[in-house]
């Protein structure tokens, strides 16, 4: 229970040591750009890339479809608005992808400093979670600006982002400590986290809208059952051409598609990381989605929980990190 309790000091410890985690994070912000050419530009120059071939391959080549619930809204920006939400999927995604993979080996990396200083260790995981959420802020400046030049105005939802990017810190970082102190006594999770975390990407709505699929896959249904009525006339009318069993076949197993998809969707309702991107997507969308006070105060509870005991893990590990490195 102690190790509860001493989680709950978690803000106390951080402003104490800020000053070292100031330091921690400009020696790896400094060392991602030193000896290029480029240096300090790569920070922006790789998100422009990143959302100029988002753009190209999913809004131009592959066209894939999307509900209208981000800006811009009509036909004739399908383009913009595939970009808009993969990139506010993609964004968070990747803070949470990075600082897992590499949140759990960091201690590891720094067995140097746990055998020979005394420092508060948990600094660590926190300096990576930093670090990675500055490159998010980046991309998402980026992404205001090409929504101020492609819409016009900036999203009055933006209000919510500092409390949603504050508990989406506490979730990675809670996550990211807990698997940080479990590789010190298990090798084997950081080979295994990228692998997991694939995984979870694929399960996440990052790439896709599963909203817009079911409603598809609802359409074709419906189409199909309106085929299955016009065969039965057909047959009733004594048409040779008649052909009722192939159109229940398909009625049938466009119904199993919907209600599979259905379930997937509802699924997702219990992934926090589904719930956090509906949360930025539905800020971006300028007001066509409202972001739900439940679906953030839900988010919120999970982050916190999250944080706090991982937080507490990584206390009651700490202390065999010098014996175990």
């Amino acid at each position: 229970m102690k190790p509860l309790r001493q989680a709950l000091a978690f803000p106390a410890v951080m402003f104490r040591h800020h000053e070292l985690l100031v330091a921690f994070v400009h020696r790896e912000l400094k060392a991602r750009i030193e000896g290029s050419m480029l240096g300090r530009l790569w920070p922006i120059i790789q998100p422009v890339m990143l959302f100029a071939i988002y753009y190209l391959v999913f809004a131009k080549i592959l066209k894939i479809g999307f509900s209208d619930t981000l800006a811009p809204h009509g036909e004739g920006n399908e383009g913009w608005r595939s970009t808009f939400y993969l990139v506010t999927g993609i964004l968070p995604w990747t803070v949470l992808a990075e600082g897992l993979t590499r949140g759990s080996g960091v201690v590891l990396e720094n067995a140097n400093l746990i055998k020979k200083i005394a420092f508060p260790s948990e600094l660590l995981p926190t300096y990576t979670t930093v670090v990675f959420h500055v490159y998010f802020l980046l991309g998402m400046a980026i992404l205001l600006i090409m929504q101020l030049a492609v819409v016009g105005s900036l999203p009055a939802a933006l209000v919510w982002f500092p409390l949603i990017l504050f508990l989406q810190f506490l979730f990675v970082n809670g996550v990211a400590m807990f698997l940080s102190a479990s590789n010190i006594f298990v090798r084997d999770i950081s080979q295994a986290v990228p692998v997991l975390v694939t995984f979870w990407m694929f399960t996440t709505p990052v790439f896709y809208d599963p909203g817009h699929m079911e409603n598809l896959a609802a359409d074709h249904h419906a189409a199909l059952i309106e085929n299955v009525n016009h065969q039965e006339y057909l047959a009733a009318q004594g048409d040779p051409d008649a052909h009722v069993e192939e159109a229940v076949a398909a009625r049938d197993e466009a119904a199993q598609k919907h209600e599979a998809l259905s379930t997937i969707t509802y699924a997702m309702s219990f992934n926090p990381m589904a719930g956090l991107l509906d949360m930025y997507r539905a800020i971006f969308s300028h007001g066509k989605v409202p972001v739900e006070p439940g679906k953030v105060l839900r988010f919120g509870i999970i982050a916190l929980v999250v944080q706090w005991l991982g937080y507490a893990w990584f206390l009651r590990c700490k202390g065999r990190f010098a014996d175990e490195v």
